[in-house]
């Protein structure tokens, strides 16, 4: 594309060679390294483009190669400007051109989000917004530091933030850490005494104490609540008796025989959608915060939108203030069918396999499934228990009132 642009402007023509030795002509351009491009044969003739400075330097090649040469075409800004130098217009327009693409030049007309994920586009769009930070505001304005520093300090979770300015284009990269708040509730509590309890009823199958003093032993049934681990300490003398207590933050861990009660049901029937093939298209233009919408004025009375938006730009970052759009819908009705047994079985035993995976991502253990599938006649309905292993101890801040009690 570059190296068509250069020939562009310098101007170039198409020639046809013919004559008793075609060959040695270019033999002869070979050697002096005149360029040709686009070199075709018809019949005994070569068709070929060089520029207009390599078409002054033939001449005497042709005398030398006994050949004739015949310009066909004429191809460049030159040529294109010599055919409309009487046009006083013309370079008036094109001067407003190269003064208006100048003036595009000094605004942004493109805010682009990278590497956001909790946060959507839109929440830091709209937050920018707020902030006179917006699409046609002026580069001079757009202080890429502030925007960093703002946008960390108004949302908690961005651990990097980096803008810049690039043509047109004011391109944000943030990073976000989604665990942010966890870890400085965390952090906050290591100060604080606090127990390990139960978060869910079952059987105590192991405990190893880091910290505190243990409240159950293998074996022992418990209930949500109950303290597994308690945050204290006994403080005892040489001969063995306790002297006191000191309250430490429990930690430990316990894991437990636990029971999931499973419960899930759906219809047999569903509504499901065919699309009869019948399309309706539109167009639209957006104009800085304008948009215009030219559709079909025949319509569906079921369909879906898809709407697809390209910003016009003249190089990768010399974005427009001006985007073109297509709007396609597209038919569809309907119908009612239903799951046959298989297909219901199949589909609850899919639910029933995300429900385990899901318990094997936190780190539970799974020992024993007894959901049962009634494929009834309007619905399927699974239910069980499901025993699993699994860690239940959680911390749980201690009540001053409790630890002066104790």
């Amino acid at each position: 594309m570059l190296i068509w642009l250069f020939r562009y402007l310098k101007g170039f023509v198409r020639i046809r060679v013919l004559g008793y030795s075609p060959e040695r002509f270019l033999n002869l351009c070979k050697a002096r390294h005149i360029v040709l491009w686009d070199l075709q044969n018809v019949g005994n003739e070569y068709e070929m483009n060089l520029s207009i400075r390599d078409f002054r330097k033939i001449r005497p090649l042709v005398k030398k190669a006994r050949a004739h040469v015949t310009v066909t075409e004429r191809h460049g800004l030159p040529f294109f400007l010599h055919r409309n130098r009487k046009r006083k217009m013309f370079p008036v327009g094109m001067l407003a051109c190269c003064m208006l693409l100048y003036v595009l030049s000094l605004f942004i007309w493109d805010i682009r989000i990278e590497g956001n994920r909790a946060r959507s586009t839109d929440v830091l769009l709209t937050y920018l917004a707020e902030e006179q930070i917006v699409h046609g505001m002026r580069k001079r304005d757009v202080d890429c530091k502030e925007i960093q520093t703002m946008l960390r300090i108004h949302f908690p979770d961005l651990t990097w933030v980096s803008a810049r300015v690039t043509g047109t284009q004011l391109l944000i990269r943030v990073r976000e850490n989604q665990d942010l708040e966890t870890e400085q509730q965390e952090a906050a509590n290591t100060s604080e005494s606090s127990d390990l309890v139960a978060v869910r009823a079952g059987i105590i199958t192991g405990i190893l104490v880091r910290s505190g003093t243990a409240q159950v032993q293998p074996g022992d049934e418990v209930e949500a609540g109950t303290v597994l681990i308690s945050g204290t300490v006994d403080i005892r003398d040489d001969s063995g008796d306790a002297v006191g207590v000191q309250e430490v933050r429990a930690d430990g861990d316990v894991r437990a025989r636990t029971f999931y009660v499973y419960e899930d049901s759906f219809a047999r029937s569903r509504e499901v959608r065919h699309f009869t093939g019948k399309k309706r298209y539109g167009v639209s233009i957006r104009a800085g915060r304008k948009l215009l919408s030219f559709t079909d004025p025949r319509t569906f009375s079921l369909y879906t939108t898809v709407e697809t938006e390209h910003p016009l730009h003249l190089t990768g970052n010399f974005y427009l203030p001006l985007s073109f759009g297509l709007i396609e819908r597209a038919e569809y009705e309907i119908y009612t069918e239903k799951y046959t047994a298989e297909e219901a079985k199949g589909l609850a035993e899919a639910h029933l396999n995300e429900f385990l995976n899901n318990l094997l991502q936190k780190g539970v253990q799974i020992v024993g499934n007894d959901v049962k599938i009634d494929n009834g006649r309007n619905f399927c309905v699974s239910k069980g228990k499901i025993e699993v292993l699994e860690e239940i101890g959680i911390p749980k801040i201690r009540q001053k009132e409790q630890a002066a009690f104790e």
